[in-house]
């Protein structure tokens, strides 16, 4: 097969390293793979940047228009994917769009009439009026309008709440088009069907995780000693945004659970912020720790896994969450919020815990428990970790269901739910 894969970049992110895997994955077994991204940072041959052409002068006035109505979402004034031409389009068999990247959205109905197109959803973005991730809010599923989100970070550069006005026009563009929806979740996939999304075909394949890149490594002592960890150290490994305005991955939360603890001699690895900040700097003075780092090397952040003995994971929302995956296939114990697809990957009692959202008290009670717990006990929670990431969520499976998956739509085609009035 000749399958185009569009992604916003090509390995930062999780969307963009599922987007990776699959395109690696693909070529490694001999199809024709192009990986079209917004940012390129690997080098694969199969690899390409788009292009991007600086807007004129008068697309600069269309452009503060477009911010006054607070439509930017839609991406009108995007010149992707027009600019890639019928003929290139017509020559593969089939597209699978990831995240979007400086997208226009009125190229669905162009592009999905020229090939069959697949949409994986790494977020709700493709069916809310203007968030990422609605929480509690379920205006999408009718029709958004005073969006509970307007103003906050993420959102703060919007100009005018628009997310009614951006959902009309999703679902009006949407209607025009044929598409395959794939969730990297059963929990994501549920929310697609009640949304805007629900006239298409919608089918799930799990996020994977390459056990071959994250397993478990024997020499804990020697990963502690490189990298300065004290060996009898109760080691937290845990993951947040870049941005620290970004509380979704629950920074706020850890920092309020860590006074909680009544573990000892606790060291941390957080990753994920490259500058931390001041304020999270003198909240984490009191603890040892690593520099807050991004990890860009995957044999680096398996090391680092493995040096660990529990990762946190008290995410507000989630569609999966590959830095769990990643954990458990390195045999390490995670406790996470049971938010969103996330329940999906970590077993309550036998791979680590789940907890209520938005908990620090739940967060620092559940890691005294597994703290206390014997030696053997805890290993056996690894264990069990990487047998049920080996079982459900390998990439061999991930790139097997795609396969199969893409034959059917060529042979079947595109079915579409009629819409009810």
């Amino acid at each position: 097969m000749k399958i185009l894969i569009i992604n916003s970049a090509d390995t930062k992110g999780g969307a963009s390293k599922v987007g990776y895997m699959l395109a690696k994955g693909l070529h490694e077994r001999e199809h024709y793979v192009l990986y079209l991204v917004g940012k390129q940072f690997a080098s694969d041959i199969f690899i390409e940047e788009i292009s991007f052409i600086n807007p004129g002068n008068a697309r600069k006035f269309s452009q503060k228009v477009i911010h006054r109505l607070g439509i930017n979402q839609l991406g009108l004034l995007n010149q992707f994917p027009f600019k890639l031409g019928k003929s290139f389009i017509q020559s593969f068999d089939l597209i699978h769009i990831h995240d979007l990247p400086s997208f226009n959205l009125l190229g669905f109905p162009w592009l999905t009439r020229l090939r069959p197109t697949v949409w994986t959803l790494h977020t709700l973005a493709p069916f809310t009026g203007n968030c990422l991730y609605p929480y509690s809010c379920d205006k999408w599923k009718r029709n958004c309008g005073q969006c509970p989100q307007f103003g906050k970070f993420p959102l703060t550069w919007l100009h005018r709440d628009a997310s009614g006005l951006n959902l009309r026009a999703k679902r009006f563009i949407y209607g025009l088009s044929c598409l395959h929806i794939v969730g990297v979740s059963e929990w994501v996939s549920y929310q697609a069907k009640q949304s805007i999304l629900g006239r298409f075909p919608i089918h799930t394949i799990l996020n994977p995780v390459d056990t071959e890149i994250y397993h478990p490594l024997s020499q804990k002592a020697e990963l502690r000693r490189k990298f300065g960890i004290p060996e009898e150290a109760n080691v937290i490994l845990f993951s947040v945004s870049g941005k620290v305005e970004d509380t979704r991955k629950g920074l706020d939360i850890i920092l309020d659970a860590l006074p909680k603890l009544k573990t000892t001699n606790i060291y941390l690895i957080p990753l994920g912020i490259a500058a931390a900040g001041s304020e999270v700097a003198t909240k984490l003075t009191a603890y040892s720790h690593r520099p807050f780092e991004h990890i860009a090397n995957p044999h680096k952040l398996n090391q680092l896994l493995n040096a660990a003995d529990l990762l946190w994971h008290p995410s507000r929302a989630d569609t999966s969450s590959l830095m769990s995956l990643e954990a458990c296939a390195a045999g390490i114990a995670v406790i996470a919020a049971d938010v969103g697809g996330v329940r999906e990957i970590v077993k309550h009692g036998e791979t680590g815990y789940l907890i209520p959202a938005n908990d620090p008290e739940a967060l620092a009670e559940k890691t005294d428990l597994f703290f206390s717990l014997p030696q053997e006990q805890r290993r056996k929670m690894g264990k069990q970790a990487r047998q049920r990431v080996e079982v459900q969520f390998s990439l061999k499976q991930f790139l097997d269901n795609h396969e199969s998956f893409y034959e059917e739509i060529l042979k079947t085609g595109c079915r579409v739910v009629p819409v009810k009035n």
